[in-house]
């Protein structure tokens, strides 16, 4: 799934670095409205919004930065208030580009710390529920460190939550990935996101902390979508062509009916019951043999995809697929 998909879709260019399109996510706006509507401070609300775009800037490309140095490339990346997004989850990421951008905002954030002024509201800052109390000062300078300091650390800390898009997700996803195939890597880091989303909605509402539920609803929107896309069911064969029959079993068909028909002339004494289970049968077994076919050809089509590209191209239902018949074939060799 491309991280840009529905969610991130909104995005305005901001030109290229390092080879690399960069855009800013629309998410960026509804933080700065949700800053200005907690704060209700102009001065407060411009301080915030420069020291996040400067962080997530530095963030990025610092990343960028790292990318090279290990010659690899990525095409895009979108700017959101917690870092930053590939617009094509990577299959197997490079976990010191991914942990690069969080250290740098961890830096940053104990650079900010080391300020006097900083380390005499700490505990007041680092508490969730009253955070916002303690970026207000009448020394601008002063102001623009504490915001420095929040800012960091909650891009910091949010990274380190394993799951993806989280610095830590792609991480524990480059781990898995050496133990596991790209299937269950992919299911695991799905599961284990949606749980964690979850969980992180539960604990924002039971603690009344706004950033951990609106962060935790976005996370478990992100799966859901992922989900959707990845577990889609292939394409099903519709209902109406239940009736319909190739040209074969046309004429086996036509040949029954005439056959019951000759045997109803033929043979008077059958009876109405008899002739109707008689159809029934007949009308089964066709049913079945177009089943078996449609099978045949989705096994087919299936064999070929995994010739072509490997068990990990195959989805979750297609992988079913060959489990189904394969244990099939063991009942009748048994």
């Amino acid at each position: 799934m491309k991280a840009t998909d529905n969610l991130f879709s909104l995005a305005i260019p901001l030109g290229k670095f390092l080879g690399t399109r960069i855009r800013v996510s629309v998410i960026m706006l509804v933080a700065v409205l949700a800053v200005v509507w907690r704060v209700q401070s102009i001065t407060t609300t411009v301080l915030f919004t420069a020291v996040l775009f400067l962080s997530v800037c530095l963030h990025e490309l610092t990343h960028l930065w790292f990318l090279q140095r290990i010659r690899q490339h990525c095409s895009e990346r979108i700017l959101w208030p917690l870092g930053s997004l590939f617009a094509q989850a990577p299959g197997k990421p490079d976990p010191l580009v991914c942990l690069a951008g969080p250290g740098v905002n961890l830096a940053l954030a104990i650079v900010a710390f080391l300020q006097s002024d900083v380390q005499a509201e700490v505990m007041t800052l680092l508490n969730p529920t009253t955070c916002w109390q303690g970026l207000p000062s009448d020394n601008i300078l002063t102001q623009t460190l504490r915001i420095c300091f929040l800012v960091n650390v909650i891009i910091a800390a949010a990274n380190l939550i394993p799951v993806r898009p989280m610095a830590a997700g792609y991480v524990l996803q480059s781990f898995l990935a050496r133990r596991f195939s790209d299937v269950e890597t992919r299911d695991i880091l799905l599961r284990s996101g949606l749980v964690l989303s979850i969980f992180g909605l539960l604990a924002g509402f039971v603690f009344d902390l706004s950033g951990v539920t609106a962060l935790s609803a976005f996370l478990l929107l992100l799966h859901v979508q992922e989900v959707v896309q990845w577990f889609q069911p292939t394409a099903a064969v519709p209902h109406s062509r239940e009736y319909e029959y190739s040209a074969p079993y046309k004429e086996s068909l036509f040949d029954d009916a005439t056959t019951d028909e000759f045997n109803e002339v033929e043979d008077v004494s059958d009876s109405i019951v008899e002739r109707w289970k008689h159809h029934r049968e007949s009308r089964r077994d066709l049913r079945e043999r177009e089943r078996e076919q449609r099978e045949h050809d989705e096994l087919d089509r299936v064999l070929t995809k995994l010739h072509n590209e490997g068990r990990d191209a195959l989805t979750i239902a297609e992988l079913h697929l060959l489990n189904r018949i394969s244990a099939r074939l063991r009942q009748k060799n048994h």
